[in-house]
């Protein structure tokens, strides 16, 4: 009799799932030991270079505050040149860092969906007949196409997104230490909500797009099983009985491929709106404070109004 083996095949925990994204990261190194290292380190330098502009517009509005009253330009350029001359030269070398990274992760990208095909199909060759007779092959055909198309979207879009929003986060972090801990605080309670909620939202969606795997694994193993046996299903009469099993687990790739694009479809804009609600109350908090004359912690020593 067969089964579907990814029904109760693949674990789907948080702890299997992180297991599995690190077996992913670590055989792309060991494919390109050389390239993979560059590549993260220009993504991570692009997502640096991001955050610091307002490091540099606080250095400007200081400088611009400090020579507007004695009008003496020549003084303040003196100034203005050098911050602005190294904040150019960072947005170059960013953009440089992402043509090269950009073109790189392609190039990684098709090739370790090529050298993890070859893989797969040299160990199938070892493989006993039993397994081939208890798996549907449109199931088998689906680890080729499906699965390696989501790891394609996984290398070549969800790591790098994952180390960039990382880099960002880090970084926003520190400069928030540097200008005052009591909005650190706002910030810290902020990415605690969305961590929630990401955790909450988008592990509804994960459950349901491992299902849509499943589902659309079946939906193919069935397909070409009743393609392939068409004259058997002509000559016992059971078209019917075929429309009405393709029915039902069209239906059910349906379902589960809507609930889960529901879940991620939703997650963007309630992060996105968390993030202005947290802007907004940096700000309410910050002039709360400056009214009842909180003394800033900071690591720079400045005051809370001129961080």
């Amino acid at each position: 009799m067969r089964h579907n083996s990814r029904a109760s095949g693949r674990p789907n925990d948080g702890a299997a799932n992180l297991t599995m994204l690190k077996r992913t990261v670590k055989k792309l190194f060991s494919y390109y030991p050389v390239l993979a290292p560059v590549t993260f380190a220009c993504i991570l330098f692009s997502a640096i270079v991001s955050s610091i502009p307002s490091l540099f517009v606080q250095n400007v509005i200081q400088i611009i505050q400090k020579w507007y009253v004695s009008r003496d330009w020549a003084s303040a350029k003196a100034e203005l040149v050098p911050i602005l001359s190294l904040l150019i030269s960072l947005y170059v070398l960013s953009i440089i860092a992402i043509l090269v990274y950009k073109q790189l992760m392609a190039y990684m990208t098709q090739g370790f969906l090529d050298k993890l095909r070859q893989e797969m199909f040299g160990g199938m060759q070892d493989l006993p007949i039993r397994y081939f007779d208890t798996h549907q092959h449109g199931d088998i055909m689906s680890f080729y196409t499906n699965d390696i198309d989501t790891l394609r979207q996984l290398v070549s879009e969800a790591i790098p997104a994952f180390l960039q929003s990382g880099a960002i986060v880090l970084a926003v972090f520190a400069i928030m230490l540097y200008f005052s801990l009591w909005l650190t605080l706002v910030l810290i309670l902020g990415i605690v909500l969305m961590i929630s909620v990401t955790k909450r939202v988008g592990g509804g969606s994960a459950k349901f797009f491992l299902r849509q795997q499943q589902a659309v694994a079946k939906t193919e193993g069935y397909i070409q099983e009743t393609m392939t046996g068409q004259k058997v299903v002509k000559v016992f009469c059971h078209e019917q009985r075929s429309i009405e099993e393709f029915d039902k687990i069209n239906d059910a790739l349906f379902e589960d491929s809507y609930r889960a694009h529901a879940y991620a479809s939703v997650l963007g804009p309630i992060i996105g709106n968390i993030g202005n609600f947290l802007y907004v109350a940096l700000a309410l908090v910050g002039g709360v404070l400056l009214l009842i004359g909180v003394p800033n912690l900071s690591l720079s020593g400045k005051a809370l109004d001129i961080s």
